[in-house]
């Protein structure tokens, strides 16, 4: 066993912490670094929810147990007592015809910066550390950040993000993502007490989550329940409602995000008619100042081998695979990829192989699996925004399990 190992990892996110986790696990030495400032949850004002559901088997190989005993916290609605939730349905959103029910088994809505706080218990995280460059020698690898400091370790691995820095220094124009036809507008609100007890506990609707496509409008939307803060107070409890739309003309896409908050509200409640309920109501309750974020959907259209550096330098999570959301794996594949890379540096650091090899072998499956989602999650996209195409889609075809290599040619044919 080796005593001077050391990983570096660039991005304290849902990715990086579980392999700093996994690392503190195995009593390998590591150091990790945030390009924010501070761990202050100002710092990441925006918050929306994940789903979680095959990812969750993979935890336990980073997780100590007294932090995995805690997964339930991160739970949009910690409240929440049943094992598991009731089918979800996937509806016409200005019908609400069910169009398709999914199986919930093991299927949980959790928050992001719920995750992320739990998921950081007991780490040292170094803030303000935004990465510039890398050396990679046979034996280290020594990282630059743009407040002038280093640092130096046996292992660096990028987890910060689908515009990872570490990617496209790796890769350069062949590491960039690709925008797609689709603008989102993910929000997160409150509402009256009244209105919040409408909107999640009315049994009409979804307890957790309730998604649905609006034909007239090329849309998908979605409520959660994000963060159900105090149970006995619905007024404090915290909605996201996203709605992505199709938009084909760039010039008209550019437009939209270019548009002020207040803009985009006022555009979202001018169609209020063409939805139902719980998504009718929950855009016409939105109140003036709301804040309306606009985001372009991406993806790594064609992924590509990276230079591992002979097993020195690698990616994890939406630094490895930046996928659009629509169908909820991103999450998920990033556990995987953090379990991955802890069981190859526990390897190493057993002597049971040369980092070369792990690393290497790390990255083969990594990318292959990546590439895969991608091409599904693509194919939702255009699946969830049309319901003429909705039957077609991988939803309906595969639901929201971990696909296998023919279900690339089932879903996208």
């Amino acid at each position: 066993m080796s005593s001077d190992m050391k990983v570096l990892i660039i991005g304290a996110g849902t990715t990086g912490l579980l392999i700093a986790q996994g690392l503190k696990k195995a009593g390998i030495s590591f150091e990790i670094f945030e390009r924010l400032a501070s761990a202050n949850p100002t710092e990441r004002a925006r918050d929306w929810s994940m789903a979680l559901h095959w990812g969750s088997k993979h935890l336990s190989t980073c997780l100590p147990d007294e932090i995995f005993a805690k997964i339930k916290s991160a739970q949009c609605d910690p409240y929440y007592e049943k094992e598991t939730m009731p089918p979800l349905p996937f509806k016409n959103a200005q019908t609400g015809e069910i169009l398709l029910t999914l199986p919930a088994d093991n299927l949980r809505r959790v928050g992001r910066q719920k995750l992320r706080k739990l998921f950081a218990e007991g780490l040292q995280i170094q803030y303000n550390k935004r990465l510039t460059s890398f050396t990679a020698s046979d034996t280290d690898v020594t990282v630059t950040f743009e407040d002038g400091t280093s640092a130096t370790g046996t292992h660096l691995v990028g987890a910060d993000g689908a515009r990872s820095l570490l990617r496209t220094t790796l890769l350069g124009d062949k590491g960039n993502l690709t925008p797609m036809p689709y603008t989102l507008y993910n929000m997160k609100t409150t509402y009256t007490a009244e209105q919040a007890l409408y909107l999640k506990n009315n049994p009409a609707f979804h307890p957790i989550m309730n998604f649905g496509t609006n034909h007239e409008l090329k849309s998908l939307v979605m409520l959660v329940a994000l963060d159900v803060v105090d149970k006995e107070k619905p007024e404090t409890w915290v909605f996201q409602l996203l709605c992505s739309f199709l938009q084909e003309d760039p010039v008209r896409q550019a437009q939209a995000t270019a548009l002020s908050s207040q803009e985009r509200l006022e555009i979202l409640q001018s169609n209020v008619e063409l939805w139902t309920d719980p998504w009718k109501s929950a855009i016409k309750w939105l109140t003036e100042g709301t804040e309306v974020p606009a985001d372009i959907c991406t993806l790594w259209k064609d992924p590509v081998q990276w230079d591992n550096h002979h097993g020195r330098v690698t990616i994890a999570g939406d630094s490895a695979h930046p996928m659009p959301p629509h169908r909820g794996q991103g999450l998920n594949n990033a556990i995987q990829d953090a379990a991955n890379y802890v069981k190859a540096i526990r390897n190493i650091n057993e002597g049971k192989i040369s980092s070369e090899e792990a690393i290497s072998a790390y990255d083969l499956e990594v990318l292959e699996r990546g590439k895969l989602e991608i091409s599904i999650s693509a194919a939702s996209a255009v699946a969830t925004h049309d319901i003429d195409c909705f039957n077609q889609g991988p939803l309906v075809k595969i639901g929201i399990k971990q696909p296998n290599a023919g279900d690339e040619t089932v879903v996208t044919a």
